[in-house]
C-alpha cells in the first residue's frame, strides 16, 4: 500500500444538493493526482478537537488536470453536521487516498454501476474510467423519492443510461432498486457490476450477481476510527478456503476479518460473509 498523504486542502465549492445532502469541491492537488476509483479520504470536520476521530468520506469526483477532487456526504452526526457549515475558502486538514478501489478489467464491455442512496458518491469515478476506457455502461440509482435522487445528471453527462429506481414511484421505476437491477439482467447482461449503498441492498446485489456468474464488486460502509488500518475498528468478514489453513481468532472458521479502511473499501462481493 502507498502510504497515504497528510495535507490541507482549500474548499472551493459547497452546494446542498438534496436535504442533508452536500456537494464540496476541494483543490487537493497531491490527493487528485494519486487518487483512483473507489477511494476515500478521512476529513478533520472541525477546526478543534470536538469531535476528536477524522469522517471518512468516498471521493466522489477526480479532475487530475485541475487538482481537483470532489466529495458527496450525507449529514448523519456531529462530524458531518460541521463539515457541511465549512465555508468556501476555509481549509480542511485532510488524509489519503485511503483504500483499495475498484478494479476495471481489460476484456469487460459492459459495466453496471449500482447506488442507493449516498451509496452513489464513489461510484461515478468508476463510471468515468469505464467510458473513458470505450466500455458500454448503464447505471442504475436507487432512492427513497425523486427528492432524494442523487448523481443523475452528473452520469448523464458522461453519456451513459442511467435509470432510476424511486421506492414511493415518484420518478421513473416504482420499487427498489435490486427490483429494477433484476429486471434489467434478464435482457442486459453485464461484465461486471460495481456497486455502493445499504448493506441490504448490496447482499442482494451478491446474490444476483453470484446467480448469473458476473463479477461483483462493492464498496462498504463502515465507522472508522483511524482510518489507516491500526485501530481494527472497522474490519468486516472475508470468506476464505480452510485449504488455506488460514486461522483467525475464531476458532478456524471458514472466514477472516478485513480492514474495511485499508484491505477495501472496495471488496469482490463473492469474499464478502453478508449474514451478520
Amino acid at each position: 500500500m502507498k502510504p497515504v498523504l497528510k495535507t490541507k486542502v482549500k474548499i472551493f465549492l459547497k452546494e446542498k444538493v438534496a436535504p442533508n445532502i452536500y456537494l464540496m469541491g476541494l483543490s487537493a492537488s497531491l490527493i487528485a493526482n494519486e487518487a483512483k476509483p473507489g477511494q476515500f479520504i478521512h476529513i478533520k470536520c472541525s477546526t478543534g478537537d470536538n469531535p476528536l476521530l477524522r469522517r471518512p468520506i468516498s471521493i466522489h469526483k477526480i479532475e487530475k488536470d485541475k487538482g481537483e477532487i470532489f466529495i458527496l456526504f450525507q449529514v448523519k452526526g456531529k462530524g458531518t453536521k460541521i463539515l457541511s457549515e465549512r465555508k468556501r475558502g476555509e481549509y480542511l486538514n485532510v488524509i489519503g487516498p485511503i483504500g483499495n478501489g475498484f478494479h476495471l478489467f481489460s476484456k469487460s464491455q459492459k459495466i453496471m454501476i449500482i447506488g442507493g442512496g449516498i451509496g452513489i458518491a464513489p461510484l461515478l469515478t468508476i463510471a468515468e474510467e469505464s467510458v473513458l476506457k470505450g466500455k458500454e455502461v448503464k447505471v442504475l440509482i436507487g432512492a427513497a423519492n425523486k427528492k432524494m435522487i442523487l448523481g443523475e445528471k452528473y452520469f448523464k453527462k458522461l453519456g451513459v443510461e442511467t435509470c432510476i429506481a424511486t421506492e414511493d414511484g415518484s420518478y421513473q421505476y416504482k420499487g427498489l432498486v435490486t427490483d429494477l437491477t433484476e429486471k434489467i439482467i434478464s435482457k442486459w447482461l453485464p461484465d461486471q457490476i460495481f456497486a455502493c449503498g445499504p448493506k441490504p441492498k448490496l447482499r442482494k446485489v451478491a446474490q444476483i450477481a453470484e446467480n448469473k456468474n458476473i463479477n461483483c464488486q462493492v464498496s462498504l460502509e463502515e465507522r472508522m476510527g483511524c482510518g489507516i488500518g491500526a485501530c481494527l475498528g472497522c474490519v468486516c468478514k472475508i470468506k476464505t478456503k480452510e485449504t488455506d489453513n488460514i486461522k483467525s481468532n475464531l476458532n478456524q472458521k471458514n472466514y477472516i476479518y478485513k480492514r474495511v479502511c485499508v484491505d477495501g473499501p472496495v471488496f469482490e462481493a463473492r469474499e464478502v460473509v453478508w449474514d451478520d
